[in-house]
C-alpha cells in the first residue's frame, strides 16, 4: 500500500461463509462501503466542530475530506484495505486521525456489545444516532453468510460484526418500553415527505393510507428505498374498526424481502444442528401482506412471522423441534408417517456438540 502515513488506514475482512472460497457478493461490498462511507462523513462533521440540524445533509466539502479511499484487495479472508481522506487541499491530517480515532473506538465498543461509554465517544446525539445506524447497514442480518471484522493498520483486529450485531444496535437506540409498544406494518410505499418527516403508505388489508413519522435519524434509510413494499417498524395507532390509522415513533424502515432463505446450521436453545446440503425455503407474503411465510413438505414446515429476522428464529425453533420429537424418537414410538420424516431428518441433519 502506497499511501501517505499522514493517512489513518484500517482495512474490512469478510468472511462470505461460501463454500467456493473468499468470494464476496458484490451487493455485500457495496453496503459495507456505503455505510462505512456514511459512518465517517457523520463523524466528520462533529469533528469539524458542527452538528446536524434537521434538515442539513453533509456537505460535500466534508464528504471529500473525509473520502474513504479503496486499495487493491488482500490475499487471505476477503481483505479490502482503505485509507481516510483524499490527497488533496481540503485533507488535514488531524482531523483524519480524530475521525478514525472515534471510529475505531465506537466499532469497538458496539463489536463488544457494550453501550456504555458510547455517549462520551460521540456526544452529539442525532450524529450519534445516525452512525448507529450506518452501522446496522454494515452488519449482517439474520441469516447472512458473511461476517465482517475491522483490522487497524498493524493488521489488529479491533471490531467484529456477526448477526447478533444489529438486534444489539437496535436495542441501543430504541428503549425497550418503546419496542415493546411496537409492531410491523407492511405496505406500499406512496410518498415521503423528507420536510415533516413523514412517509405514507397504502395498507393492503383496507387499501387505506397510513401517515408514518420517522426520527430523523432514520432519514437515510429512505434515500435508498428501491422497491414499492416496505415494512414500518413503530407504535401503530387503530382506528374505530381496529385497523391500522397512524404509525408514530417509527423506529425501523425496510424493503420486504422474498429472497430464499437458505440454512445451513440451526441454532435454538441447547440445540445446535449442521444442516447437509442447506434446506432452501422461499419466503412468500400471505393475502394480507403482513405476514412472511415459509413452507417445506418434506420436513413438515409451515411457519410465518412479520419479518425475515422473526420467519427465521420460527424456522430454527421448528427444525429443532423436529429434531427433538422425532429424530431423537425410538422407531416404536412413532407411525408411519413419522418415521418416514425422521429419517428425512437424519439424512440432512447431524447435531453438533459444543458448537461455537
Amino acid at each position: 500500500m502506497n499511501a501517505s502515513p499522514q493517512h489513518p488506514r484500517f482495512s474490512f475482512h469478510i468472511e462470505s461463509g461460501e463454500s467456493q472460497g473468499n468470494v464476496v457478493p458484490a451487493s455485500v461490498l457495496v453496503q459495507i462501503l456505503q455505510n462505512a462511507q456514511q459512518a465517517f462523513e457523520l463523524i466528520g462533521v462533529h469533528v469539524e466542530g458542527r452538528s446536524i440540524n434537521q434538515r442539513a445533509r453533509v456537505s460535500a466539502t466534508t464528504s471529500q475530506r473525509f473520502q474513504l479511499i479503496c486499495q487493491l484487495p488482500e490475499t487471505g479472508c476477503y481483505a479490502l484495505p482503505v485509507t481516510v481522506g483524499n490527497a488533496t487541499e481540503l485533507f488535514e491530517p488531524e482531523h483524519a486521525e480524530k475521525a478514525f480515532r472515534i471510529f475505531h473506538d465506537l466499532m469497538s465498543r458496539i463489536s463488544d456489545r457494550s453501550a456504555s461509554g458510547l455517549t462520551e465517544i460521540l456526544p452529539d446525539e442525532r450524529i450519534r444516532r445516525r452512525v448507529l445506524e450506518a452501522v446496522k447497514g454494515m452488519a449482517p442480518r439474520a441469516d447472512a453468510k458473511w461476517t465482517l471484522s475491522l483490522h487497524d493498520a498493524t493488521d489488529t483486529a479491533f471490531a467484529s460484526f456477526d448477526v447478533l450485531t444489529i438486534p444489539f444496535v437496535q436495542e441501543t437506540l430504541v428503549p425497550a418500553a418503546q419496542r415493546e409498544a411496537s409492531r410491523v406494518v407492511t405496505g406500499e410505499l406512496k410518498n415521503i415527505d423528507f420536510i415533516e418527516h413523514k412517509l405514507t403508505i397504502i395498507y393492503p388489508p383496507t387499501s387505506k393510507e397510513l401517515d408514518c413519522l420517522y426520527d430523523e435519524a432514520l432519514e437515510d434509510l429512505l434515500y435508498e428505498r428501491r422497491r414499492d413494499l416496505i415494512q414500518v417498524t413503530g407504535r401503530v395507532l387503530l382506528d374505530d374498526q381496529g385497523s391500522p390509522k397512524k404509525i408514530i415513533d417509527v423506529t425501523d424502515i425496510r424493503d420486504v424481502d422474498l429472497s430464499p432463505l437458505e440454512i445451513s446450521i440451526v441454532r435454538h436453545g441447547a440445540v445446535t444442528l449442521q444442516v447437509s446440503p442447506p434446506l432452501s425455503l422461499e419466503p412468500a407474503l400471505d393475502e394480507s401482506k403482513q405476514l412472511l411465510c415459509a413452507e417445506n413438505l418434506d420436513f413438515d414446515i409451515s411457519v410465518f412471522a412479520p419479518t425475515r429476522e422473526a420467519l427465521l428464529a420460527e424456522l430454527h425453533e421448528h427444525l429443532a423441534m423436529l429434531w427433538q420429537e422425532y429424530a431423537q424418537a425410538p422407531d416404536d414410538a412413532l407411525d408411519a408417517p413419522a418415521r418416514q420424516l425422521k429419517q428425512a431428518l437424519l439424512a440432512r441433519m447431524t447435531e453438533v456438540a459444543h458448537a461455537a
